[in-house]
């Protein structure tokens, strides 16, 4: 009975994780939060590229979370066989995917193909602050203007 209940769930979560993968593309950064616990992890999602041959493609559009628990979005199709690295490392392929949601807010990152939008949050020095404009890739130290600290 035990395995039968396993096996049922993690069909379930599969079904899931394929279901978010299709809708993937139109969601909102704070969306895919809220539903990250069937986001596969990178590494996972390369082991089982077979997989996600059949079915998500690894085209555009397609995200996981990378090693450093950033959800990621491919925005240009490429080969995982031929290029191994953290999506981290290839910012041409992946974009950071960020969350208005200031429970969801991860440490600043700047990079120009993964800006902030207005109401995503991010953290530095402790405190959660939340982007008052689009497309800033300034940190809240650099840029103060750019940014609220969220109580």
């Amino acid at each position: 009975m035990k395995d039968f209940v396993l096996d049922s769930m993690r069909r379930q979560g599969r079904l899931l994780a394929l279901d978010l993968q299709s809708r993937a593309g139109d969601m909102k950064g704070t969306e895919l939060y809220a539903e990250s616990d069937y986001i596969p992890d990178f590494k996972e999602a390369v082991k089982v590229k077979n997989m996600m041959e059949r079915t998500a493609d690894m085209k555009n559009g397609f995200v996981c979370k990378s090693s450093a628990g950033l959800i990621v979005r491919l925005i240009q199709n490429y080969d995982s066989d031929t290029f191994t690295a953290e999506p981290e490392d290839l910012p041409a392929q992946y974009g950071y995917v960020w969350s208005n949601d200031p429970k969801k807010a991860l440490p600043f990152v700047s990079l120009a193909t993964s800006p902030y939008h207005k109401g995503n949050c991010c953290i530095e020095n402790d405190t959660v602050f939340r982007s008052k404009i689009g497309n800033n890739i300034h940190a809240p130290s650099a840029y103060p203007e750019g940014w609220e600290a969220v109580e």
